[in-house]
């Protein structure tokens, strides 16, 4: 009886944290921060006209909106139409940070972070980590789509993927069990 008991409280709790983490990433991203221009700052710039590329380097800081991205390096790769370009900043870490519309921020590192403009898709590999408010994400890849709000993280063969919840969020909702005689 206590050991059925317990694998159903077991359960419960899974189930709580699958529905607290699709919650948590539910927020919208600020729809006027893709309206917005884009402003890169960095030490050096290079062009190749032919690949349709810039590559910028050295403290590299990008803003567009609430928008901000670090690196060491970036490189914006250009497309013939307009809005459909896809930046890859590359550091030890690259970083990527948004306010939501709720107000809250998300933040992302990775070794690489691909961001591609006309689909609103993060890309963040090698070292990957995710993080809103409590909730955080770590693997070897997380590609997180901000327009459709669906996040897919993966491991390799040497780390799987982590998912961290604090304590206190979790004691705010679930119900402790108590043990039966």
């Amino acid at each position: 009886m206590i050991s059925k008991r317990f694998t159903t409280i077991h359960k419960n709790k899974l189930a709580f944290l699958a529905s607290l983490l699709l919650i948590s990433w539910g927020a919208q991203a600020l729809e006027d921060d893709f309206n917005k221009q884009i402003v890169v700052d960095a030490d050096r710039q290079q062009v190749n006209i032919k690949e349709n590329r810039v590559t910028f380097y050295n403290n590299v800081v990008v803003t567009q909106g609430s928008i901000k991205m670090r690196a060491e390096e970036l490189s914006v790769i250009g497309s013939e139409q307009k809005g459909s370009e896809v930046m890859i900043a590359k550091g030890k870490p690259a970083t990527f940070y948004q306010l939501l519309d709720n107000g809250k921020p998300i933040e992302a590192e990775a070794n690489e972070v691909r961001y591609d403009l006309k689909t609103q898709t993060l890309t963040l590999t090698n070292n990957a980590l995710l993080k809103q408010e409590e909730s955080l994400v770590k693997g070897q890849m997380i590609k997180y789509s901000i327009n459709k709000q669906e996040m897919v993280a993966q491991g390799d063969q040497n780390n799987r993927v982590t998912t961290i919840f604090l304590p206190q969020q979790l004691n705010k909702v679930a119900p402790k069990a108590t043990p039966q005689p």
